[in-house]
């Protein structure tokens, strides 16, 4: 994987490896069913899973402040409000420490298909996409708005914009350099065009930069999006990085060593 990051206008590269831990997942539960068939293709491959019952309020809070969490996935698939403002709060702060966000509007905790070998890759994709970037946020919901009741919130109150619209397109445009689609077939998955939303894509109001994963693209519709994702600096191998919305401002430890190098330049220069 490639990370570039833009100091003082220069874009620099380097080259980062999948880490050698599987992170701690807490996945919330509200109203349907899945979530132990999620909970058991996560711990095949070495992840430790707690299930959460979200449907009291404050429940959320209380797990988030009590366990060590890498990950957490938000499932909402549920007609009713449950999470309160505690649970909101607890999840802005995990966020402002894990800080990749992958957005999912194909009604994820209810039909989650565990002999679908393509939605078994993906989840375990995007777990693992979290691991290497400090973990991070699986938001999976419905198009819906009745089924949106906890994650629009949160969403609003993260500053992104929410996940939207009811579409029936067909799956047809997927970037080729997704890290969440290894081993997936897109047209396989569930919601592979039925019953989908729209979810959030672009510069969002907090400065987040959201990237299409796959989804519909016509000259009519324009792009639909259906899972979309950040990980912070992440640069896929054919992307443009001027396209990305990076962070311009070099960090205290880059601009001491680059001054170091330009000291030391200077002093080479004087003895010449």
């Amino acid at each position: 994987m490639k990370i570039v990051k833009k100091i003082g206008g220069v874009l620099i590269a380097a080259l980062i490896s999948t880490p050698a831990f599987s992170g701690n997942i807490l996945l919330t539960q509200f109203d349907y069913t899945g979530y132990t068939e999620m909970k058991a293709n996560l711990e095949a491959v070495g992840h430790t899973v707690t299930i959460v019952d979200a449907r009291t309020g404050g429940s959320l809070a209380t797990s988030l402040a009590s366990g060590s969490y890498d990950s957490l996935f938000v499932w909402d698939l549920t007609s009713t409000s449950y999470l309160n403002q505690a649970d909101r709060d607890a999840v802005q702060t995990f966020y402002g420490a894990h800080n990749s966000v992958v957005m999912d509007s194909r009604s994820y905790g209810y039909h989650f298909q565990p002999n679908n070998a393509s939605e078994v890759a993906l989840i375990q994709n995007v777990a693992a996409a979290f691991d290497s970037f400090s973990g991070g946020i699986w938001f999976g919901t419905d198009h819906n708005p009745d089924w949106t009741m906890n994650v629009n919130p949160i969403l609003a109150q993260l500053g992104f914009d929410l996940i939207t619209g009811s579409h029936d397109n067909a799956v047809n445009d997927v970037d080729p350099a997704s890290i969440l689609l290894t081993g997936v077939t897109t047209t396989d998955l569930w919601g592979s065009g039925a019953s989908v939303g729209h979810v959030s894509l672009g510069i969002q109001p907090n400065g987040v930069d959201m990237r299409y994963h796959f989804g519909h693209s016509s000259a009519a519709s324009g792009a639909i999006p259906y899972i979309s994702a950040n990980f912070g600096d992440y640069i896929a191998p054919n992307e443009d990085p001027n396209d990305h919305n990076t962070n311009n401002v070099p960090e205290p430890a880059t601009l001491a060593l680059f001054g170091l190098g330009l000291l030391g330049f200077g002093w080479k220069r004087s003895k010449v």
